[in-house]
């Protein structure tokens, strides 16, 4: 035998032996405090028993006493109605059993009352006087000289104040009796018996502890060899996942190195060609496509990152169904259209359009799960948009349901399983030539879990997939807006689209307002229906076509209907699609409105009552801002030069006014030398020298209500993206957020927010 082998061998030992004794004096230990615990808990109860034969028996006597004393009380009064012997012999007889009672219980509360010895003494006493007046009283009853007045008046001077007197004081001693006897019975049983039940269930607790651990002990040997397995498993597993985490830094470092070659090459392109305005400009779009695909890089990584630190939490607040779904539209379907694919958007039973939940996450969720159906879909194939509301199991909640569609690519069952693991990617031959960090839907995963979700998949190779994504969400009814559908109710309207889901869905809809809609999905069967409507003097007073059509297009399908009806009818095109290139076109063929699908029920009521009531043009658009010029004066709180520059050029272009601050400090002191109303929006960044965004606000806002000034609306422009950050600016007071890099369309929503 080694050395070491005896040293491992006479450490085994000692370390058996300290165990063993451990455990002894432990179980000792523990034995003692059962034994003092149990003693307590008996000495515990036994002074419980004796406050029930003290306190508890007083209230009931006390008790007795209330109820005889208004018994005597109640004799009492019987002379002032009726003074016949009988009456007189049977109120004598009333009151020696009453007497009886009262002297048994007073007598008992004056010996066992001994928290209040004077007050058992006053309650004997007076009741001698008040037993002494009775009887002077039944006298007087009996005695046919003395008058009802007479009778009357000594009752009323002599005998009901003592009653209410004796009265006052029994119910004191009840108080005071049943209150000790209750807490002292509750409180001392109830530390009785809980002390009783954790020794009970410390002992057991130790004993299954002592068990436990010798047996580990006797198979100490055993533990040691499934430690080496595990270590062994563990050896596996990292080098697996260094493996894996090895192929995303490839693949990051190629997804990377792309977009960064492509703005460092555009860029020095654009500097040999400042000559060349085009050239520039195209550069320059080029260079923004690229950062965006850049920072989707970036904001996919950091997500990954507070994941796997479990610090990823959601922010709850009010949104607009149709706005997020109109956003999210605007941005995939530029995508889609670019790969020449067909992309629908099917809107079902959306009843509560205001709802609380997380509206950047939510978008993140569909970004991720269309922005994949593009990708691994192929020129000319579908990618299919659906969105329900369904009831929710969860009280208070509403389940939305998101199906994303396509006939794509495909994915085989092997792959199906890790699919939401981090960093996989399915290896094909047409994956690699697609960029992608193999995150997004171990992300999206990991959001619709924090959400309370479900998402499932179905796919296979060379058909297409299937995402369904269940999300529950509370309604807003406060924001609920209330559509006065009366206005429409017996109109007749033509639906026309080639999409079954949208016809039913929009015609589910029109049956709710009340109206008389009808369904065509082709052109030339919607000019039929026009026409033979009109012959029977029974026309339609609205018309909704779709644009992109099979065969005949939406706007020759509107150019025969007017060739049939003439001009009268409001004929209202639809369409996914920016509609800005063919408005021309579309006006000159007959067109009344424009409307953008999804059709949601709010905004088909809108354009319905537009056409059909109101008689006006409504347009309902891509959620596009107006281009209008603003005004205003806007303080821009940022200490770095480059990105002071870059907002302020940003925000003049606009049409507003801009004033810098280099840091917090000086954002303080500006605002508070400024004349009220000199700025309407501040915009604060979050990391500064000197004194930092947050604190720059509350001090601020502080400023403003110790002066009594209106408030600045403060928004915060900053790197710090997470929602905790969101949470801490809004707690802080700002009004609104903004994360870095600036978008360009989320600054122009806040200044028109703010300034218009």
């Amino acid at each position: 035998m080694s050395h070491s082998d005896d040293l491992n061998r006479r450490s085994s030992a000692r370390s058996d032996l300290l165990s063993r004794l451990t455990a002894i004096v432990l179980a000792l230990f523990l034995l003692a405090f059962f034994g003092v615990t149990l003693n307590n808990t008996v000495a515990i109860n036994g002074q419980v028993q004796a406050v029930r034969e003290g306190a508890y028996p007083v209230s009931v006597a006390a008790g007795r006493v209330e109820t005889l004393l208004v018994q005597l009380r109640t004799i009492s009064e019987r002379p002032a109605y009726v003074r016949t012997p009988e009456a007189s012999q049977s109120l004598r007889a009333s009151f020696q059993g009453i007497d009886a009672g009262l002297s048994t219980q007073l007598s008992f509360i004056a010996e066992n009352h001994s928290s209040d010895p004077e007050a058992a003494a006053s309650l004997a006493s007076g009741y001698d006087q008040l037993a002494s007046n009775v009887r002077y009283y039944i006298g007087m009853v009996t005695n046919p000289a003395i008058s009802d007045t007479a009778v009357r008046e000594y009752a009323e001077s002599s005998i009901y104040p003592l009653i209410d007197d004796l009265l006052a004081i029994d119910i004191e001693i009840l108080d005071e009796s049943t209150e000790v006897a209750d807490t002292m019975y509750t409180t001392v049983t109830t530390a009785g018996h809980q002390t009783l039940i954790v020794s009970c269930v410390l002992m057991a607790a130790v004993v299954f502890s002592l068990t436990v651990y010798l047996t580990i002990l006797r198979r100490k040997s055993d533990r040691e060899n499934q430690l080496r397995a595990s270590l062994e498993e563990a050896l596996i597993l990292a080098q697996s996942a260094n493996a894996a985490k090895s192929t995303f830094l490839s693949n990051m470092s190629h997804d990377i190195r792309t977009p960064m070659n492509a703005i460092v090459g555009l860029t020095a392109i654009a500097h040999s060609h400042l000559d060349d305005p085009i050239r520039v400009k195209e550069c320059l779009s080029r260079i923004t496509t690229s950062s965006k695909h850049l920072l989707g890089l970036i904001n996919d990584v950091l997500d990954m990152g507070k994941i796997e630190s479990g610090k990823m939490s959601l922010n709850e607040e009010p949104f607009s169904f149709p706005d997020l779904i109109g956003e999210f539209v605007t941005i995939v379907q530029p995508q889609a259209r670019a790969k020449k694919l067909r992309f629908d958007v099917v809107i079902g039973n959306i009843e509560r359009e205001m709802v609380i939940g997380d509206t950047m996450r939510i978008n993140q969720v569909l970004m991720n799960l269309a922005g994949n159906a593009v990708k691994y879909t192929e020129e000319g194939d579908v990618v299919r948009i659906s969105v329900s509301e369904e009831p929710s199991l969860q009280p208070g909640f509403n389940n939305y349901r998101f199906v994303v569609h396509d006939t794509g690519i495909g994915m085989d069952a092997e792959f199906l399983e890790r699919i939401f693991d981090p960093f996989e990617r399915e290896g094909n031959d047409k994956t690699p030539f697609i960029e992608g960090t193999g995150l997004g839907m171990s992300i999206t995963k990991n959001i619709v879990d924090l959400m309370g979700g479900t998402i499932t998949v179905e796919s296979q190779p060379g058909v297409g997939s299937t995402f369904t994504v269940v999300i529950p969400l509370r309604p807003y009814d406060e924001a609920a807006e209330e559509l006065d559908v009366s206005c429409l109710e017996g109109i007749r309207v033509l639906v026309v689209d080639d999409d079954r889901d949208v016809l039913e869905n929009t015609k589910n809809v029109l049956d709710g307002f009340g109206m008389r809609g009808d369904c065509s999905a082709t052109g030339n069967e919607a000019v039929s229906l026009t026409a033979q409507a009109f012959a029977d003097g029974d026309g339609y007073e609205a018309i909704i076509v779709d644009w992109i059509m099979p065969g005949m297009d939406g706007l020759e399908t509107i150019r025969q209907i007017r060739d049939k009806v003439g001009d009268a009818t409001p004929i209202v095109l639809v369409s996914a699609y920016d509609w800005t290139e063919i408005e021309e076109e579309a006006s000159q063929a007959g067109v009344s409105a424009f409307v953008s699908k999804p059709l949601f029920r709010s905004r088909l009521y809108h354009v319905l009552r537009a056409v059909c009531v109101d008689g006006g043009v409504e347009e309902v658009a891509h959620g596009s801002l107006s281009k209008h010029p603003l005004s205003g004066r806007v303080l821009l709180v940022e200490d770095n030069e480059l990105n002071r520059e870059i907002a302020t050029e940003l925000i003049e272009q606009l049409g507003a006014e801009v004033e810098c601050a280099c840091d917090g400090e000086e954002a303080v002191s500006m605002t508070r030398d400024a004349e009220e109303g000199h700025y309407q929006l501040i915009f604060m960044d979050w990391q500064m020298p000197r004194l930092d965004g947050i604190e720059a606000t509350r001090a601020i806002i502080a400023y403003e209500q110790q002066m009594g000034r209106a408030h600045v609306p403060i928004v915060a422009m900053t790197a710090n993206a997470f929602n905790e950050d969101r949470r801490r600016a809004l707690e802080a007071g700002m009004d609104g957020f903004m994360a870095k890099p600036i978008n360009l369309a989320e600054l122009e929503r806040n200044l028109r927010t703010y300034l218009e």
